[in-house]
């Protein structure tokens, strides 16, 4: 090939090798796959949660502003209490603000001023008032009542019980309220055992004989009046405590037959000189609370019942026996129920 040709050669072919660079830089790019842009982080709501105020704990709560509460009367209160999920508070302070619904049962062992206003701003807990009240039950209110006269209607009849010979007395003031009631009942509840009470043995007169003088009157002074008793062989007395003075005691024992051993004593719990008595007996309101606490609890209020007397302490089993004991008792019962009327019908 001559020199002319090679040289044309050549120029073709750098021709062509322009056109190829120029066809490939104007070809379709090859396609990627688009990479995914970063996508910004975005916080999740987070719920804050509601504080939820904690209800208070139900409970009972005792007012007992006299420490008159017995070791029965408490350990039953903590039994029911923990049996129905309640806590048991008890208080001294006879001031009570306004309850709330946490309080379902308020057990007061005395009388509140203002109780009427207090039950009416408390209606969603159930008050129990247990003592001698003029207070009628209504609404959320219940009364176990402790009538004094329910006391010497019982000091008689034990009285009358343990008597030789139905041969009995009783010493009662003549000056206070509930003299008139207090007398009544202790001859109703003597004669509740004996009817008329005559004796087997003379001197013959009916049974309980009765001594009444001023509450503050001395020892002399009630020695006039029971000076009789010893000429009637009376063996057995109930002593009121506004008269059991050391003096009157003493005198009642000056008076004592020739053939008894000793002068028997029946007295009331809160008497004064309480050794020098064979037995006393007081309220004991536990067979009351037994069956009003689980109706006020299902929200029954408005009861009332009355508190069941009972021995509180004796010195001679050979005197207080077993039977006597029980016999009381269901006697005791059927008061507190109702079902005897302590005071005679005018």
């Amino acid at each position: 090939m001559d020199r002319h040709n090679r040289l044309h050669l050549k120029r073709i072919l750098s021709l062509l090798f322009i056109i190829g660079l120029l066809m490939t830089g104007c070809s379709k790019p090859t396609d990627q796959p688009p990479v995914p842009s970063a996508t910004p982080l975005t916080q999740e709501p987070v719920d804050t949660p509601t504080a939820i105020p904690t209800a208070a704990p139900a409970r009972m709560l005792l007012l007992d502003p006299f420490a008159a509460a017995t070791a029965e009367l408490n350990a039953y209160l903590a039994g029911f209490a923990e049996q129905h999920d309640l806590t048991l508070e008890t208080q001294a302070s006879p001031e009570l603000p306004a309850l709330g619904a946490e309080t379902k049962v308020v057990l007061l062992l005395a009388e509140l001023p203002g109780l009427d206003e207090l039950t009416a701003t408390s209606p969603e807990t159930q008050f129990i008032l247990i003592g001698n009240t003029a207070l009628n039950p209504a609404g959320n209110l219940s009364v176990i009542q402790t009538r004094e006269y329910d006391l010497t209607f019982m000091a008689g009849y034990l009285a009358q019980s343990i008597a030789w010979d139905w041969r009995t007395a009783g010493l009662i003031p003549s000056d206070t309220a509930l003299s008139e009631p207090k007398t009544n009942a202790f001859i109703n509840g003597a004669r509740y055992l004996c009817g008329v009470c005559t004796p087997f043995y003379a001197p013959i007169v009916s049974f309980p004989m009765l001594a009444q003088e001023p509450a503050q009157a001395d020892a002399a002074t009630w020695s006039g009046q029971v000076s009789v008793f010893g000429q009637h062989f009376v063996n057995t007395y109930f002593v009121d405590p506004a008269v059991a003075t050391v003096e009157t005691l003493d005198g009642l024992k000056g008076l004592e037959p020739a053939i008894f051993n000793d002068v028997k004593l029946i007295g009331i719990s809160t008497t004064p000189n309480p050794e020098r008595f064979t037995a006393l007996i007081g309220f004991d309101p536990l067979p009351a609370l037994e069956q009003l606490l689980p109706q006020l609890i299902a929200g029954n209020g408005g009861l009332s019942l009355g508190a069941q007397v009972k021995i509180t302490s004796f010195t001679d089993d050979t005197v207080i026996t077993p039977a006597k004991i029980d016999n009381f008792n269901r006697v005791a019962a059927d008061l507190a129920a109702g079902m005897i009327v302590p005071l005679s019908i005018p």
